[in-house]
């Protein structure tokens, strides 16, 4: 992740040489791009794999799917972890005014584009099904605007409200919950540092420990962690923490070869392993805390697998392809109901599910594609060139 750039763009941090606290040139992690995007196709897969495609049901052979919601934690600790590198010591001195607002603005601008434009075609689409059920189009009987599609939950999701127990569900762009909740954590984030960050790795492993102990707590004792709509933000927030206080850790780290090849492969086969046998959920939080921490120092083997190029490019539009893809499932849908009466996974077979599965995966690549170039760069970019941006950020209010 660069200087103001969401968990979803190429990831530039001053990575420390091996004598402590002295740093080399600044330099991309390629790994940690990548493996997002790693994470972003599973969340993916999570989705597309259950209920939408009911011949599709990996979960009679394995839990990897079946929790691929925790990937999402995997998002959370990565944002944490990267902006404390990135960001950190802007706010080592105090909080400033101008840079905590330079701060909070660069946030804003990369995280909302992508999510206002999702919301509008979410919008689009909901006022398509009205105008078929109105038309009496095929079996189209749609009932648009209401529960998780009403106007005051479009309301809250523009105001990045959803994870703040206003609604007792995911509303419209369900995915879209955890970028809610990580604005409050970037509004926090100066603050954070200010309070947490000037302090040694002892305290630093303590504040870990709190944090996974605020996990348990609101996941049923650590049972299950898919807390979105009620809780979620509190979820953000710990996996936030966690992964801030991860670049406290990189000194002992680094002693304990925590980024040695044998390592990092170790940590990877046991993290699948964990997700594959189903362990308690509030186990999977420090595996990839662990994780995160063995490929920030890996310098290896594992880092130059993980760092190929085509994964790299899946970590940089990760954040379109997480935000866009449930859009296309609800469109795919839509048809489905609209032409057949019923949703097309309940017509196809496990083959022609698995064929649709990677069609559609290819449809969300591209529009993903589209979607970085247009909402993660050109309109961040336009946003920082703007009066409004200046006067923001220098505090006039005209």
């Amino acid at each position: 992740m660069m200087d103001d750039q969401p968990l979803t763009d190429t990831l530039q941090t001053d990575r420390l040489g091996q004598t402590d606290g002295i740093a080399t040139a600044p330099r991309h992690i390629d790994s940690l791009t990548a493996s997002r995007g790693i994470a972003a196709l599973l969340v993916l897969a999570f989705h597309y794999s259950g209920g939408f495609l009911p011949s599709l049901r990996p979960y009679e052979y394995t839990a990897f799917l079946s929790n691929g919601y925790l990937w999402v934690d995997f998002f959370f600790l990565l944002s944490g972890f990267v902006l404390a590198y990135v960001h950190a010591d802007k706010f080592r001195d105090g909080l400033q005014g101008q840079r905590v607002r330079a701060f909070v603005f660069g946030r804003f601008s990369r995280i909302y584009p992508l999510h206002l434009t999702i919301l509008i075609g979410y919008v689009i689409l909901e006022l398509v099904r009205w105008a078929l059920t109105v038309q009496q189009v095929g079996h189209a009987d749609f009932r648009t605007f209401v529960g998780s599609h009403s106007i005051p939950a479009l309301m809250s999701n523009l105001l990045l409200l959803q994870t703040t127990g206003l609604h007792d569900g995911q509303t419209w762009n369900g995915p879209a919950w955890s970028i809610g909740a990580e604005w409050f954590s970037y509004l926090a984030f100066p603050v954070l540092v200010v309070s947490l960050m000037q302090r040694c790795a002892v305290v630093a492993a303590a504040v870990i420990a709190v944090a996974l102990a605020g996990l348990a707590v609101i996941s049923d004792a650590g049972r299950n962690l898919d807390v979105t709509y009620d809780f979620g933000l509190w979820r953000c927030l710990c996996g936030f923490v966690i992964g801030m206080m991860l670049h406290q850790l990189m000194g002992p780290a680094r002693r304990v070869h925590l980024g040695h090849d044998a390592v990092c492969a170790a940590l990877i086969v046991v993290l699948c392993v964990g997700l594959h046998y189903g362990v308690r959920d509030i186990l999977i939080p420090p595996l990839m805390a662990l994780l995160v921490l063995s490929l920030a120092l890996n310098d290896g083997r594992v880092g130059q697998m993980v760092s190929h190029p085509a994964l790299v490019w899946l970590g940089t539009v990760s954040y379109s392809i997480y935000m866009v893809h449930m859009l296309l499932l609800a469109a795919v849908n839509t048809t489905s109901v609209t032409v057949l009466g019923q949703p097309i996974g309940r017509f196809l077979g496990v083959g022609a599910s698995l064929a649709l599965l990677a069609a559609m995966t290819v449809v969300v690549l591209a529009l993903a594609q589209v979607l970085h170039r247009q909402a993660e760069v050109r309109m961040p970019a336009a946003m920082k060139r703007s009066r409004v941006a200046a006067r923001f950020i220098a505090g006039r209010s005209r």
